[in-house]
């Protein structure tokens, strides 16, 4: 299991698709600080012009581009394998489905972790080259000291792991599920974009994964417990669900012909 997971991380640090990811998060920050510099505030989400203040400033922004990268990546993932015949021959090796698909996870986990880290590295590093590293760090209309404002950064971004993990189950379910890689990063990209309007029922939207996506920090850092822990059982569920859908689809379905 453990060379197993090994071999998946190898190559998802050899996807180039992990790199391209990586450079559009890197030009939306910088172009964000481009047009705040040359617009002025109404052309931008910035408030505080520092560094330090940035992460958090795009951290609402990142999951709309995690809508596209999962699914992207997960049909590369798995989609990929079962089309290209690769899945057969793992098969054909004494590797257990379900080890095979906890590996697959575990690989999703790192690729999201991964890009998480470098959103924030980048986006300090951008602020700071372009307003200074600053003062303060703000956030929803606080100012918090330096240490403070970085650990509530990483709180609040790497938080952000479960909610990505959930949607990424969903989309591993579509992938076991679907024909080939077109079908899979269009239907999961096709279900979460829909999934949006569900906003716009309140008693909904709360149970939206595309809405834990967006706001799950927001409900972090307020930290009223009763309302963290209810999100965070709503997130829990659809891993559980969409994990225990997979692995059953792993097991009963014919990969071999």
């Amino acid at each position: 299991m453990i060379r197993l997971v090994q071999n998946e991380l190898y190559k998802t640090f050899r996807l180039k698709k992990l790199y391209m990811f990586m450079a559009i998060l890197a030009i939306h920050a910088w172009l964000t600080v481009h047009f705040y510099s040359a617009g002025g505030e109404w052309k931008s989400v910035i408030v505080m012009p520092n560094g330090q203040s940035l992460p958090l400033t795009l951290i609402n922004s990142m999951a709309q581009w995690m809508t596209i990268f999962i699914p992207i990546y997960v049909a590369d993932l798995i989609t990929g394998e079962v089309k290209t015949g690769t899945l057969k021959l793992s098969l054909l090796r004494p590797v257990r489905r379900i080890e095979w698909l906890h590996a697959k996870i575990a690989s999703l986990f790192v690729f999201i972790a991964v890009l998480l880290a470098f959103s924030v590295v980048s986006e300090y590093a951008i602020g700071t080259i372009a307003f200074g590293w600053g003062e303060r760090t703000l956030y929803a209309g606080t100012l918090y000291a330096q240490a403070e404002g970085i650990w509530l950064t990483l709180r609040l971004t790497f938080a952000m792991l479960l909610p990505y993990m959930a949607c990424g189950l969903i989309v591993v379910f579509i992938a076991v599920s679907a024909a080939n890689i077109s079908t899979t990063i269009g239907l999961s990209i096709g279900i979460l974009t829909a999934v949006q309007y569900l906003s716009a029922f309140e008693r909904i939207k709360p149970y939206s994964i595309v809405n834990q996506m967006y706001f799950f920090h927001e409900y972090v850092h307020q930290a009223h417990w009763g309302a963290v822990l209810q999100n965070i059982a709503v997130v829990a569920a659809y891993i559980a669900v969409f994990y225990a859908v997979s692995a059953v689809i792993m097991k009963k379905k014919d990969f071999i012909l």
